[in-house]
């Protein structure tokens, strides 16, 4: 949402409250300051102003905070109704040019939340915004003025300042200057806001949600917040019923690639819980891609066919041949891509050319492939601490493919047990993928 229509929002919500008292002062408190409708106005007003210093671009974070690059980084501007930017090193506002880029997301984030706590104290000074990332990220070290940064390199994260109690718009010289409930409703508004870690100082007596928030030396003046990852997922299509079929891109932009597969027979669902596992990890260094359901249809009617009574992965050219008939266990289709479901994968793949992919299935409870992707599957199999055999690939199997399509590349099958998938078998599935990855 427009950050504009974020505090019109606001407003709207507010205007019965100023209709009844007249267009005077509004009937609800926020904290200790009661909201007018000139107040109101001004901030809905300041934030469509800001919106036009900012020149908006889709950004790329690639690789890790401490070892990475930013592409198409958006500048935070100098200063703002609500906020003003330091420059750490100079001790002076405003914040250089060239220490205020970050991702569209990581701006977008900080003057929403920015925003939204000058609504909520409108007599509150400004925030005062530290370093961001580089225009082009990479190393931000003590050469670049003041302590310099480890992180702050693939344009995630931020300094933000804690206010002071005396309203003076410096960072705090000691903990003992802080507002302290003013500081702890902003480190609030940035977990809400998507924050994956925020580092306060030992002596700020700041709380928050025991996975987020850490404290760390040298931040008792500032907030370092940095935020999640987006994971950029695109949608390849919709199934037989109109189901969505999507893929996500879990890792970092990159020539190496690997691609996995939750479900493709719809009876055979437990690898979606491996997948999920995957999202909610912290991404690895390659460019990790996952389809969680590539077959919705079927995991609805808990059937190994899709809609169609189609074994998809019998659908695939490779020594493709006709086998048996509609819902029978394999019927392989009328001919190789009658599927959509098969089609789609089929692009994705073309598309990436993964180095590795990985086709989850069930229940035998084992790692199997052929020919040149036994080396990266027995690899796989050792890490997961699941058994491996070498089997012939099956006829119109989607990794029978893309092994004749791809020489180089490796691409097969791990079979889980049956039923349900435990809660650890998941995360030890996950951790082999991932120590694959890099």
């Amino acid at each position: 949402m427009k950050r504009a229509a974020l505090l019109g929002a606001s407003l709207v919500l507010a205007l019965p409250a100023l209709a009844s008292a007249g267009g005077g002062s509004c009937e609800s408190k926020e904290g200790d300051a009661w909201f007018t409708a000139a107040d109101l106005r001004y901030l809905a007003r300041s934030a469509q102003i800001e919106e036009q210093h900012v020149h908006w671009r889709r950004s790329v974070s690639l690789g890790l905070p401490f070892d990475g690059r930013l592409l198409s980084g958006v500048q935070l501007p100098p200063h703002g109704i609500f906020f003003a930017t330091w420059d750490p090193a100079l001790k002076r506002s405003p914040n250089r040019a060239w220490r205020r880029w970050g991702t569209d997301r990581l701006v977008k984030i900080v003057l929403d939340v920015v925003d939204a706590y000058a609504l909520a104290h409108p007599r509150a000074p400004e925030v005062l915004i530290g370093d961001l990332s580089r225009p082009h990220g990479g190393h931000f070290g003590r050469e670049y003025g003041g302590l310099g940064h480890v992180s702050h390199q693939n344009g995630l994260d931020v300094d933000v300042y804690y206010p002071r109690r005396d309203r003076v718009l410096r960072p705090p010289r000691a903990a003992r200057q802080i507002d302290r409930p003013l500081a702890q409703d902003l480190l609030d508004r940035f977990v809400r806001a998507s924050a994956e870690r925020i580092f306060v100082g030992p002596h700020t007596g700041l709380r928050g949600p025991s996975r987020i928030v850490f404290a760390l030396a040298h931040h008792d003046n500032h907030m370092h917040v940095r935020i999640r990852r987006e994971n950029r997922g695109q949608i390849l299509g919709r199934s037989e019923r109109g189901r969505t079929i999507r893929a996500l891109e879990l890792g970092f932009p990159g020539p190496r690639r690997i691609l996995v597969v939750g479900c493709i027979h719809g009876n055979e669902q437990a690898g979606i819980a491996v997948v999920r596992r995957l999202e909610a990890a912290a991404p690895p260094r390659s460019d990790l891609w996952v389809v969680p359901n590539l077959n919705p249809d079927g995991a609805a009617a808990n059937t190994r066919q899709n809609a169609r009574g189609v074994d998809l992965n019998r659908n695939f050219p490779s020594a493709w041949r006709p086998i048996g008939a509609r819902w029978d266990p394999q019927y392989s289709g009328p001919r190789p891509w009658s599927e959509r479901e098969s089609r789609f994968a089929k692009r994705l793949i073309v598309r990436l050319r993964p180095q590795i992919t990985i086709w989850f299935h069930q229940p035998q409870a084992l790692v199997r492939a052929w020919g040149q992707s036994i080396p990266a599957a027995r690899r796989y199999a050792r890490l997961a601490g699941a058994p491996f055999r070498a089997i012939h690939w099956l006829a119109g199997s989607a990794p029978n493919w893309q092994n004749h399509r791809f020489p180089g590349t490796a691409s097969f099958v791990v079979e889980l047990p049956p039923g349900p998938l435990p809660s650890g078998a998941a995360a030890r599935y996950a951790r082999a993928i991932l120590r694959l990855a890099n």
